[in-house]
């Protein structure tokens, strides 16, 4: 599979973030609060995803992740929070400040760094805002 765009991840992140905080059921609506974009935004980039097979394709209803959506939405949500650990306990940064750090880290981390950094950081299950590190036993996808 080729590299995803920065944008495609941020909506799958998105789409799991938002599964997790609302039990599996998460909706285009839902999305574009959560981006803040227009809901005719969102509705053009789940077309692309659905198509990529990341998503699967239930426009207007609940939208859930493929497989392999889901296993690149955890590996970023893993990168992104792993990053807000290492921003926090070893860069000192404040609490209030990891969160959008860490969202340009996420996409620029290689899965060998990210279980490296992980790694390096005694492997925690818990960002600085207490949100659970998902653990990635199969970094193939």
């Amino acid at each position: 599979m080729r590299k995803l765009t920065s944008t495609k991840e941020d909506y799958l992140r998105a789409i799991f973030v938002l599964q997790q905080r609302e039990g599996g059921v998460t909706s285009a609506t839902d999305i574009a609060d959560y981006l803040h974009l227009s809901k005719s935004t969102v509705s053009e980039r789940l077309q692309a995803l659905a198509r990529h097979k990341l998503i699967a394709p239930h426009f207007y209803s609940s939208i859930s992740l493929s497989k392999r959506g889901f296993a690149e939405a955890e590996k970023l949500t893993y990168k992104h929070r792993i990053a807000e650990v290492f921003l926090n306990r070893i860069l000192r940064i404040p609490k209030s400040e990891v969160h959008e750090e860490a969202h340009k880290l996420e996409h620029a981390l290689s899965d060998n760094v990210a279980k490296k950094l992980g790694r390096f950081l005694g492997k925690p299950k818990k960002d600085p805002h207490g949100e659970r590190i998902p653990v990635i036993r199969d970094w193939s996808h």
